[in-house]
């Protein structure tokens, strides 16, 4: 990610934000900021190849993960040093109820690491994610350390060991193919296999109009996708898919599917006046997560 634009964007949001809004934002910069330097040190330790520029492009058309076809090795050492770090953080800063501070402290990150299937998250992290949910209990962890806190920590480590393979990875597709409007869009992450976080759709340029990316928050990967298509089921009936906005915020959407009957956050850079940094519109939109499971919503 970068850094850079993570803080430009922030610093724009504070300016306007209310106070417990700006201490989540600041809260979410100082989390990025760790990311980044982390995987920056794995980068620069690691000698990670990925594809060939044939394979690559291959596995992108056919719809086929790229990590799955070069994995990355995540040392258990290595693992640990992050999830220990990134949980510290949380602890600190993450405004957690002291009994679950205390229980995040003193879980015992090697251990703990030590029972994780880290080829698996090297290679499919959305199905190491889910299989670690899965067999939660054999871990050992406090009660008092919420499921969702611990796995928090676990998703945020993850990236900071994938990201900079996933960028490798995406640069050897060629921008010709990936943007191809021959060819189905993957609907769920070229690189990680990951359902896309959110959509971002660009300033007009040309007589192309708006581009539209999906960007997967597991690895980082933005990737080019139809403008009018459902970015969770794929439908591509214009007349199945509505948009929402909170009043006075046209540069943050729902958009809507009949025809699964769910939902993607989408920023509009049109409409956006700070600097579009899709890392932090993730924090930005939750709030529309609220708005998406009113019943009231719903009922539209």
């Amino acid at each position: 990610m970068n850094l850079k634009l993570v803080h430009d964007a922030v610093d724009a949001y504070k300016a306007k934000a209310s106070e417990s809004d700006a201490a989540r934002l600041s809260f979410f910069e100082g989390l990025f900021t760790i990311q980044q330097e982390r995987a920056d040190e794995l980068c620069a330790a690691q000698d990670y190849r990925g594809l060939s520029i044939e394979d690559a492009e291959a596995s992108y058309i056919a719809l086929e993960p790229l990590l799955e076809k070069a994995p990355v090795e995540i040392d258990e050492t290595s693992f640990f040093g992050t999830c220990n770090k990134i949980a510290d953080y949380l602890a600190e800063n993450a405004g957690l109820e002291d009994s679950v501070r205390v229980a995040l402290q003193e879980i015992d990150w090697y251990k703990f690491v030590g029972k994780l299937d880290l080829a698996l998250a090297g290679s499919k992290p959305p199905e190491f994610i889910e299989e670690s949910l899965k067999g939660f209990d054999s871990f050992d962890i406090s009660p008092e350390a919420p499921v969702s806190i611990v796995m928090m920590v676990v998703a945020f480590a993850l990236r900071c060991h994938i990201q900079p393979a996933a960028e490798k990875l995406f640069g050897q597709v060629s921008k010709k193919i990936a943007a191809s409007p021959q060819r189905e869009h993957p609907l769920c992450c070229p690189i990680c296999g990951s359902p896309a976080t959110a959509s971002q759709v660009d300033i007009a340029s040309g007589i192309d109009g708006r581009s539209r990316k999906q960007y997967c928050s597991m690895c980082g990967t933005i990737w080019p996708f139809e403008r009018m298509r459902c970015g969770v089921c794929g439908t591509e009936n214009a007349s199945r898919l509505h948009y929402f906005h909170v009043d006075g915020d046209s540069s943050h959407r729902l958009q809507n599917c009949d025809e699964c009957g769910q939902y993607q956050r989408m920023v509009f850079e049109e409409d956006l006046s700070i600097p579009l940094c899709m890392e932090v519109e993730d924090v930005v939109m939750a709030r529309l997560d609220a708005v998406a499971l009113d019943p009231r919503f719903r009922a539209e």
